[in-house]
């Protein structure tokens, strides 16, 4: 795999576009909870990446390339301390704008690795990625969205049943605080399984009230003491051999429609952000 930055034009414009592979890396830095940083949705996302394009590397002929990650994201809840987010429009216009750029360098695979659930981010980049394609044709896919929904790759037993005990674990619960113990325990604070659990339903998400009242003083929605290591190794292979599904296919251009479709684009309030008086970043002082 290569850093495109580390290249340089002369160097990008000889590779063969037509069995490269571009990774784009885009996540927000925003808070997640007492104990996990500031970065984790970034640091997901680029673990995810560079695994996805080991394995596609080694059992494929193809050749991955990436850029340094874009921490620009849009989120519905802007309300808590050390979060640096964009507006939906915002995020939409870099994440055009980036894209753009590396379909002009040639490259005709380009995958957009969108680190954070949020409806408000995954609406914006998709929005971007579609118009990319509607431009210039089939050359980008986001699929993240879609995998977040369920789409990917089914996960273990143990994964399921985790899941069904403890659902609802949506922001720093036990998911995530798994996934980073996985990629480095030292991202982890001490006390993770001390903290409170934080119970939200998955339809009282979309109301931004009741997730900040569900965050309260903590900052996470979910259980951080739930989390292991070893759940962590296999959500982060789940993710992994997800997007290279996704991506094979979408390389292929043969069977990638699941990972392409998020539902939630479909409902139209969701993209209200776009406005500006609703779509508004409101930023909290110390």
């Amino acid at each position: 795999m290569k850093d495109l930055s580390l290249m340089t034009w002369k160097e990008i414009k000889e590779l063969d576009k037509e069995k490269s592979i571009a990774f784009i890396v885009m996540a927000p830095i925003e808070e997640h909870g007492w104990c996990l940083p500031l970065a984790t949705d970034l640091i997901e996302g680029e673990n995810w990446s560079r695994g996805a394009m080991a394995e596609l590397e080694k059992k494929n002929s193809v050749e991955c390339c990436y850029l340094p990650s874009f921490p620009v994201a849009a989120a519905s809840v802007n309300e808590f301390y050390g979060s640096i987010h964009f507006s939906m429009k915002t995020t939409f216009e870099v994440a055009y704008e980036v894209l753009e750029s590396v379909r002009f360098m040639g490259f005709k695979h380009i995958v957009v690795i969108a680190s954070h659930a949020d409806p408000d981010h995954q609406i914006a980049i998709i929005k971007a990625v579609r118009k990319i394609n509607r431009k210039h044709g089939i050359c980008t896919i986001a699929p993240m969205g879609a995998i977040f929904m369920g789409a990917g790759v089914e996960p273990s037993d143990e994964i399921k049943k985790l899941e069904a005990e403890h659902e609802n674990d949506f922001h720093a619960g036990w998911v995530e605080t798994s996934s980073l113990l996985d990629i480095d325990e030292s991202f982890v604070r001490d006390g993770y399984k001390d903290l409170p659990d934080s119970d939200i339903s998955d339809k009282d998400m979309i109301f931004k009230k009741k997730q900040l009242a569900a965050m309260g003083e903590y900052g996470h929605m979910g259980m951080p003491r739930f989390a292991s290591k070893e759940t962590g190794r296999q959500l982060n292979q789940n993710c992994i051999e997800s997007i290279c599904e996704a991506v094979i296919n979408f390389y292929k251009r043969t069977d990638y429609k699941k990972y392409d479709d998020y539902f939630l684009y479909k409902i139209l309030p969701l993209h209200i952000g776009f406005l500006k008086v609703f779509g508004k970043v409101r930023r909290v002082k110390a």
